[in-house]
């Protein structure tokens, strides 16, 4: 038979004092760290004015190079953009439409950039071969100028993240992007200096294709990545056995534990239910919240919705999934 934990409540309720959330993630709320998203606000803002005179100056002096680091100028804005609104809708309450907030919009933006991002990879690349083989003059000055200001662009943008919560993966994460992203600008400015003194053009068709395979290798990982997400794998780091085998290790109570599901909300929302049977002892509040905050505490499972039941129940649920049982 399966148990209602709330029977001893209902019929008594000045015995029972409820159970809170063992995790700050149970309400799925973030806190908004407001300086944070001012800084992301400044660094997109400044990634995006950038990305345009990239485009426009690759355009003017002829460099495929500078137009393809501006592509990947309008995948940084992008990403802090997402960043920025992923702090916005920390704010924004769940509610009876949305149970587990807004979180999820995050994920599905990364997936349709990154796709966005792999179809314009391929445009550049075949444009940078045709460039390759019928080479047109550049203007190496004009390309050193403009590569020089967004080296400058990458530095100071990478400060101000430098200078944000270094306990934030997003604000850790953006910071170390656009320390990478220098390394662009400087590829480009030595590219500049070769085509100035020497001619050769074909080293910008050549470095255009280079940006353009780094970007291709992110969005592809970012395509990965978010969608197992979205398709709600198991999230990376976590095997489902090895949390199911050291739960009975440490509740030896929990006899059978099964219709084990893992997933996540977000990159940071980790979510599991499970059934498992115990005795009628241990079929308690007591129980639940012991084992949540095992949960939470030793395997970073922030939300838990477990359900007891009693030796001798039948789970209908067990036959109806491919869960891990």
């Amino acid at each position: 038979m399966r148990i209602n934990l709330n029977t001893d409540c209902d019929a008594n309720p000045e015995s029972c004092t409820p159970v809170q959330p063992v995790s700050p993630h149970h309400n799925h709320v973030k806190a908004v760290d407001t300086e944070n998203q001012r800084k992301v606000m400044i660094a997109a803002l400044l990634t995006a004015s950038y990305m345009l005179v990239e485009i426009i100056g690759g355009w003017w002096v002829g460099s495929l190079a500078l137009m393809a680091d501006g592509v990947h100028m309008l995948t940084d804005a992008a990403a802090l953009l997402i960043a920025w609104w992923g702090f916005y809708v920390g704010s924004r309450p769940p509610n009876d439409r949305y149970t587990f907030g807004y979180q999820r919009f995050q994920i599905i933006t990364a997936f349709v950039n990154a796709l966005f991002l792999l179809v314009i990879v391929v445009g550049i690349i075949a444009y940078a071969i045709e460039r390759y083989f019928n080479p047109e003059p550049i203007m190496g000055r004009e390309m050193f100028i403009i590569a020089l200001i967004g080296l400058i662009n990458n530095l100071v943008v990478f400060l101000i993240l430098h200078s944000g919560d270094k306990h934030n993966m997003n604000m850790r994460g953006a910071a170390l992007h656009f320390l990478g992203d220098t390394l662009n600008s400087v590829a480009v400015i030595i590219a500049a200096i070769v085509i100035y003194y020497t001619g050769w053009v074909a080293l910008d068709p050549i470095l255009s294709i280079f940006v353009s395979l780094v970007i291709g290798y992110h969005a592809w990982h970012l395509l990965m990545a978010s969608g197992h997400i979205l398709m709600e794998g198991v999230p990376a780091g976590y095997e489902l056995e090895a949390i199911k085998d050291d739960l009975q290790k440490k509740f030896p109570f929990l006899t059978d534990i099964h219709h084990l599901h893992l997933w996540a909300i977000a990159e940071d929302q980790v979510m599991m239910s499970l059934h498992a049977k115990t005795d009628l002892n241990h079929i308690n509040d007591a129980t639940l919240a012991k084992v949540k905050k095992y949960l939470n505490d030793e395997h970073g499972v922030h939300h838990v919705t477990l359900q007891l039941e009693s030796k001798n129940s039948h789970c209908v649920e067990e036959s109806h999934d491919g869960a891990v049982s």
